[in-house]
């Protein structure tokens, strides 16, 4: 079988090495002289980039067409036939659009000190050498070209871009820095990272409008914040550019006859599958997504490419790997209230990865109070609503759901039916028949195990739904959010269970009498595959024989991938392979 998936970023790629592992015949066609896509332009992404296309870049079934332009796509029989812009003509059984994203290009705001997230990447890249000497001052600025009149989606990926633009820099540099934002919207560990960079000094301002004066010395920058237009100079802007749908994808919707959404992203008829038969779809190509749910969407598509629609109906209830569980009942009494009020805030960074689950449950339960003719108010720290969770969030504003937003310093207390903020200057006070606060739902959490928080950023990034190697994490126990992710991630975790074939592992063993218990192959192990266990042990010392635990490494079989990373790097050489690994 010939598929062709038309691009070459980490998303086809994902798919790819799925339909390739299949031994079926692959094309990817990349409109650009290299494949890699937004991933190869982040200089702490290049280098993974390349290695997981390192893995297939050789494959005999594979073809990579660069610079490659479709000019025209016609059905035949039960395939398709393709032409390109310099006359070849290619046949494909199977397509997957894999188009990406296109980042937007402010150029009303750019200059030598006004950067955009991706020119501000090539600054602190350290294959460039030293940074600019005047490096002392760095402001970052959220949601540039995003969730505005004419591009209403939120990006889904910029807050945590910046995120770790500012952890790059602090690893090179030690300038001042401000993030200005409308909501963080962070995901997993991140909140953990937030916290940790607000108590080294980074300063977080939520700010509304902004204006930018660039000169030969720095930048100018104006801001509504605390009731008060403020002004402040920075060495450096750097504004974190949303992203777009692919011009491309308006033509290949032309050529191929899927049908685009209002947005201009693929429509999906079920999880990624277009309304044409055959032509399958993934990555940013459905909606603005990070690397780790390219890479999901990926190995779903190839796993349709090989498998066709009706593998997942047949697997799920029936693969004991596929582990889900139930997200808990969201129950909201109103009772005989009149005037309502959400509190969407937690100081709990454990807790922030269910702001997005918690946010659309508020949202969802605030517009069907005011749908019942009540006054319902929303205080939020972080409104997380990503990609198309805006435009529900949006719709609720209009519907006359009122959100106050609060600010860095605006302190919340809570007396009864009683909620007061307040600030330097500013004092509100609301009554409110119901109150009803996101800490109060924590218990419903509490005690599992979900992937993307316990699971650390590689590892969930190139596996991306696999918690061990008989258990794969879908829908609310990998992420709590909106369902229509969960049949993707059934998709995905298919995909990832037929890369992960047993047969080709190979497990170390280790010589429990002579290891030393030291740790290092623990510490190596990039998938926490390594536990140590205490063994007891008797001893014989002067005389009576006593017993003592002592640490022993044991290789956990679920998670091993059998990479030998742990026998080359154990200084006592107790792990071993019965047989040689299969390179990593």
């Amino acid at each position: 079988m010939n598929i062709l998936i038309i691009g070459g970023g980490i998303s086809g790629i994902s798919a790819a090495k799925v339909a390739l592992g299949e031994k079926q015949d692959v094309t990817i066609l990349e409109s650009t002289p290299e494949p890699g896509g937004l991933m190869a332009r982040i200089a702490n992404c290049r280098v993974g980039f390349k290695t997981f296309f390192d893995e297939i870049r050789d494959n005999k079934h594979l073809t990579v067409i660069s610079d490659a332009k479709i000019v025209k796509a016609a059905k035949k029989d039960n395939g398709f036939v393709i032409t390109l812009s310099d006359g070849r003509t290619l046949t494909a059984d199977k397509v997957i659009i894999a188009a990406g994203l296109a980042p937007y290009d402010p150029v009303e705001y750019k200059g030598k000190r006004v950067l955009t997230s991706l020119e501000y990447d090539a600054v602190i890249d350290q294959r460039q050498g030293e940074l600019p000497p005047d490096f002392n001052k760095i402001g970052f600025f959220l949601c540039v070209g995003s969730r505005s009149k004419d591009y209403p989606l939120c990006s889904s990926v910029c807050c945590s871009y910046t995120l770790r633009e500012v952890k790059w820099t602090l690893q090179r540099a030690k300038p001042e820095i401000t993030v200005f934002y409308n909501d963080l919207r962070f995901f997993g560990q991140e909140f953990y990272m937030e916290k940790a960079f607000r108590n080294t000094g980074v300063r977080f301002v939520r700010a509304n409008s902004r204006y930018f004066e660039e000169d030969e010395e720095g930048v100018t920058v104006r801001y509504y914040a605390g009731g008060q237009l403020k002004e402040e100079r920075f060495n450096y802007a750097v504004l974190a550019i949303g992203l777009r749908p692919n011009p491309q994808l308006a033509e290949l919707s032309r050529m191929f006859g899927f049908s685009l959404n209002e947005y201009g992203f693929v429509n999906e008829k079920s999880p990624l599958q277009t309304d044409v038969e055959g032509v399958y779809v993934s990555g940013g190509a459905l909606e603005p997504m990070n690397i780790k749910d390219s890479i999901l969407t990926g190995f779903g598509a190839g796993l349709l490419s090989v498998k066709g629609p009706e593998v997942p109906a047949k697997a799920e209830g029936q693969d004991e790997r596929l582990y889900r569980e139930d997200e808990p009942e969201f129950v909201l009494s109103d009772g005989d209230a009149t005037t309502c009020l959400f509190y969407l805030g937690t100081e709990d960074p454990g807790n922030g990865i269910f702001y997005e689950f918690v946010s659309s449950k508020f949202i969802e339960a605030a517009r069907n109070l005011k749908k019942a003719g009540k006054a319902v108010y929303v205080l939020t720290r972080n409104m997380v609503t990503p990609s198309y969770g805006e435009v529900v969030y949006e719709e609720a504003r209009r519907e006359g759901v009122v959100f106050v937003h609060l600010e860095e310093d605006e302190a919340v207390a809570f007396d009864g039916n009683q909620v007061r903020i307040a600030r330097e200057g500013r004092e509100l006070t609301f009554s409110a028949d119901k109150v009803i606060r996101f800490d109060d739902y924590a218990e419903l959490f509490k005690d599992r195990e979900y992937l993307s928080l316990y699971r650390s950023e590689p590892q969930i990034r190139w596996s991306p739904t696999k918690w061990g190697r008989k258990k794969y994490h879908i829908g609310f126990i990998r992420h709590p959010r909106e369902k229509r992710w969960e049949g993707r991630e059934v998709l995905g975790a298919l995909g990832e269970i037929l890369l992960d074939k047993e047969e080709e592992r190979i497990l170390p063993e280790v010589n429990e009498e002579r290891c030393s218990g030291c740790g290092s192959c623990k510490d190596a192990c990039p998938h926490s595959a390594i536990e140590m266990l205490i063994r007891e042990k008797q001893l014989a010392i002067f005389g009576p024989v006593t017993s003592s635990g002592v640490p022993i490494a044991h290789v956990k079989e679920d998670t091993c991938v059998g990479c030998g990373l742990c026998a080359s790097t154990c200084p006592s050489d107790v792990i071993a392979f019965s047989e040689k690994p299969p390179a990593p």
